[in-house]
């Protein structure tokens, strides 16, 4: 069904659930691996920050899928691993998804219980989607700048501090971001080619699917497949009021037609800011003075599930 198959497990995702779930994941993925056919099937956990990234590419070339068990960080080093292997020989990526935000497993119109995905392997189709690249670190889902960013980053140090779960901690970091550090951005930024002198901003989203945040629909136009950046920004001025209503609005996309956000879409993007801004990657830390931004279009494989069976 899904050939030599690897499921790589971060033990520490949702704050240990995703090692409950293992071994009923690893039994079914075993129990299906066709080894009449002489498919094997290998479980690896994750034990420091960047193992799957090194797991993937030295180990990828090995199997035809690799599952990855947890969060949005796992995924985004799966990718990063699978994206240093030739694309003829690239394994399918597939997910259970286990983290707090699962952005790119929405994107895949998954459940985001890992035990649901499990129930409905027979209903998984693959599709070929486009990734992106920025500086030396590919991305799945999801770049920004500013206030958003800022958001993801406090989200992730509440969640270490807390223990705390769930679409909240973004919503509290968001409150806390606004009341405190509402501040416009400015940046020289080039589009395939045309120029944006000082474009100002609070937030500046450069996605390939529609989500960050655990579910906040930035852009509802994204589509990962459509050789296309679709970006958002939000321009000033804004009172903290206006800036806290957007927010909440942005988590359903029913931001979209308010005068200070603006959308523009590309595939080639370099931005240049004279300080360091927040800036997050797939809900990663990527601090820079200047960020050159690409799109691979059709770059890889992945699993999703059929939008009627979900």
């Amino acid at each position: 069904m899904f050939g030599n198959t690897l499921l790589i497990v971060n033990p520490q995702a949702q704050s240990g659930r995703a090692r409950h779930v293992r071994e009923e994941i690893a039994h079914l993925l075993e129990s299906i691996t066709n080894v009449t056919r002489g498919h094997y099937f290998e479980v690896i956990e994750t034990t420091h920050p960047l193992d799957a990234v090194i797991i993937t590419h030295e180990l990828g070339e090995n199997f035809d899928t690799i599952f990855a068990l947890g969060g949005d960080g796992l995924v985004h080093e799966v990718v990063n691993g699978l994206m240093q292997i030739e694309k003829e020989k690239r394994p399918t990526l597939g997910i259970f998804p286990a983290g707090q935000g699962n952005d790119f497993a929405r994107s895949l119109n998954l459940p985001l219980n890992p035990l649901q995905v499990l129930d409905k392997l027979a209903n998984l189709e693959k599709k070929t989607i486009d990734i992106g690249k920025v500086n030396d670190t590919y991305f799945c889902e999801t770049l920004s700048f500013g206030v958003d960013a800022a958001i993801a980053l406090e989200t992730m140090e509440r969640r270490k501090r807390t223990n705390k779960t769930g679409t909240i901690l973004y919503i509290e970091s968001g409150f806390n971001q606004i009341k405190n550090h509402l501040n416009a951005i400015s940046a020289q930024i080039v589009i395939d080619g045309k120029p944006y002198d000082n474009l100002t901003f609070y937030t500046f989203a450069v996605q390939n699917g529609q989500t960050y945040g655990g579910g906040f629909k930035i852009c509802p136009q994204a589509k990962l497949d459509d050789g296309m950046f679709d970006i958002c920004y939000a321009a000033p001025p804004l009172s903290k009021f206006e800036a806290v209503r957007l927010f909440m609005k942005a988590k359903d996309g029913k931001h979209t037609n308010d005068p200070h956000i603006h959308f523009l879409a590309g595939k080639d993007i370099k931005i240049t800011f004279k300080d360091i801004v927040p800036a997050q990657v797939d809900g990663e830390p990527i601090p820079a003075y200047e960020y050159d931004i690409s799109l691979i279009p059709e770059a890889l494989s992945v699993l999703e599930l059929k939008s009627a069976t979900k």
